[in-house]
């Protein structure tokens, strides 16, 4: 406990002699996300990645800047999900469906600023499970409540405003009552439009 606080002492420091700056912002854009099915312990159907759907996020960021680097906290609602080809082992008959999930993500990113207005960071985020639908039924019941994923891109900050791309990456494991398992890997690429209301 007392070496815990006293690297917190030493981390407070740190900021204040190095003169950190701070910023708070909203921000918000859409995304194109796709899904794909893996590791199916059922055998009475094949799937499919298919297509992309597009989403969309809105939420708010945090940044503490520290010379050249800087770490980037996030709280943020987003839409995503993606469209799967399900053929039925024994007709043979192939559908699409659209599975979809809400959920609420968390970010932590960890950057570098290069010629004053360019970033590229890195960072874990964790995703907490609002809502899903796959064939018009609501399955997030079957997922697990929040899942770890990683999240890589770059940014731009014009005077107050934040432009940033990034690729997104997250597996999720659905279980449901007949015994049907399987992983829904996601991905994204979210486009996104920030506004720094306190702080450069």
């Amino acid at each position: 406990m007392k070496k815990t606080f006293l690297l917190f002492v030493v981390f407070l420091a740190a900021l204040s002699s190095a003169q950190a700056q701070f910023a708070l912002g909203l921000k918000a854009g859409i995304s194109s996300s796709t899904i794909d099915i893996k590791n199916a312990s059922s055998n009475t159907e094949q799937f499919k990645e298919e297509d992309n759907i597009t989403g969309f996020h809105a939420g708010a960021f945090a940044r503490v800047q520290l010379g050249g680097f800087f770490v980037q906290p996030e709280g943020v609602f987003s839409a995503s999900g993606g469209k799967v080809e399900i053929q039925e082992a024994v007709s043979g008959n192939k559908t699409i469906e659209e599975m979809g999930f809400s959920h609420l993500d968390v970010p932590v990113l960890v950057g570098y600023n290069f010629m004053k207005v360019a970033r590229v960071y890195a960072g874990l985020v964790a995703s907490i499970m609002i809502n899903s639908d796959f064939r018009d039924e609501e399955v997030d019941k079957y997922f697990d409540s929040a899942d770890w994923g990683y999240q890589i891109g770059a940014g731009l900050d014009i005077s107050k405003l934040t432009l940033d791309v990034r690729y997104e990456r997250l597996t999720r494991t659905y279980a449901d009552d007949a015994a049907n398992k399987f992983d829904v890997a996601g991905k994204q690429i979210i486009f996104s439009l920030g506004y720094k209301f306190i702080g450069n």
